[in-house]
């Protein structure tokens, strides 16, 4: 072979490989999707998708409905979605419980819209077999021209059936029906600690309700064998004490901003005149008055009730003396510990208040009156304390064995 022959053929070689090689870059190469001839030769498309593949009867499941549109400065595509909104669209023989519209995406040349309906299948004919979503036919019209637009004939897209497995509730060799439990053993023990907290909390509640029981029956007791005089309080007590604070409270206050005066040492010893009596069980006088009525020096004013609000005048004239007097009878009643230390507090006050109100002097201390005062509130707080119902409810479990005259074993 020649020089000039070889150089030939390896031209011709070349030409055939490159001409090879175009072809097969041209099949490859993916469609352009603004082409025109495209676009108008599918210029809508849709396709189903759900989210489950097999579905009980009766079960519900999702069901998206996608369509693109194609939407140039040519032609723009208008489906009908009339038929397609989730009231009026039918899909025997599945029904259609409720249904979405999600906001369309542009992408131009394209538009695409969504729709998302919830889905059931009902029926015993159904049971281990391929039920098809039907097909479903949407109508739709090209739009075309510029600012005067020309609408074309009806078209109609036909959308294809999909398939939907229904799952029989039973294998196929069963001969009879049978429900398992769908409980396990974990529910089971979750059950039974239920239960067993419950139970506790009932005890606990009951046992409640015996302390309860047996402080009414002690009450009950010691009414029928009641020794000493009779108390009559009329006006809650723990009422009247939280009123003595509160009046204790404003005389601070007053001094703080004006000074002590004899006025409002006066306006001091009533709150401790008041709870020395409700400490020592003795009558608290109080009258029902309107608002105008004014108060006299030893009263203070309260006002209780829930609804009906009203306003009380009390008074106690209790003094040292008397302090002392009754704690050496007994008056017939028991003191606690924190009582006899509350009463030697407010004995204190009540000396040192009297001192600075009746004293011949006329010099005020005010240092010492501000340590007075707050000592004996802090007392009264105490008293007050004890006379909510968990702290009666223990000084009268412990007074029981003695109600009931059990006393100490003797030989």
């Amino acid at each position: 072979m020649s020089w000039r022959s070889w150089r030939v053929g390896v031209a011709v070689m070349l030409a055939v490989w490159g001409a090879w090689l175009g072809t097969a870059d041209a099949a490859q190469a993916p469609q352009n999707g603004s082409d025109p001839g495209g676009i108008e030769a599918n210029p809508l498309a849709c396709w189903w998708r759900t989210d489950k593949s097999a579905v009980h009867i009766g079960e519900r499941f999702t069901l998206t409905l996608t369509c693109r549109t194609a939407e140039t400065s040519a032609f723009t595509v208008a489906p009908n979605v009339s038929e397609i909104e989730p009231t009026s669209i039918q899909l025997t023989p599945f029904d259609v419980l409720a249904g979405t519209r999600h906001e369309d995406i542009l992408a131009p040349p394209w538009r695409y819209f969504q729709y998302v309906y919830t889905v059931r299948l009902l029926g015993d004919e159904f049971f281990g077999q391929d039920v098809n979503i039907p097909a479903t036919n949407i109508k739709y019209r090209i739009q075309s021209g510029g600012t005067e637009s020309v609408e074309g004939v009806e078209r109609a897209y036909v959308l294809p059936s999909m398939p939907i497995r229904v799952m029989s509730l039973l294998p196929a060799q069963a001969a009879d029906i049978r429900d398992a439990s769908r409980e396990t053993f974990g529910d089971i023990e979750a059950h039974r600690f239920r239960s067993t907290v419950g139970f506790v909390t009932a005890a606990i509640c009951f046992g409640f309700a015996v302390v309860l029981l047996v402080v009414a029956c002690v009450r009950v007791v010691e009414r029928a064998r009641k020794r000493g005089p009779a108390v009559a309080e009329s006006l809650p007590v723990r009422t009247v004490l939280q009123g003595c604070l509160r009046e204790l409270e404003r005389v601070k206050a007053e001094a703080a901003r004006g000074g002590w005066n004899p006025s409002l040492v006066a306006r001091a010893l009533a709150p401790f005149r008041i709870a020395g009596a409700i400490a020592l069980s003795q009558p608290v006088t109080h009258t029902m008055v309107d608002v105008e009525t004014p108060t006299r020096e030893g009263q203070i004013a309260l006002r209780h009730g829930i609804v009906r609000r009203r306003r009380a005048l009390v008074f106690a004239p209790t003094t040292a003396d008397a302090i002392d007097r009754l704690r050496t009878g007994g008056n017939g009643h028991r003191q606690t510990a924190a009582t006899e230390e509350g009463l030697d507090r407010i004995r204190e006050s009540l000396l040192v208040l009297n001192a600075a109100r009746y004293g011949r002097h006329g010099s005020l201390d005010a240092d010492e009156l501000d340590r007075t005062v707050d000592t004996g509130s802090h007392a009264l707080r105490r008293l007050r304390r004890a006379r909510l119902w968990p702290a009666r409810a223990a000084q009268r479990l412990a007074q029981i064995p003695a109600a009931f005259g059990i006393g100490a074993w003797g030989r």
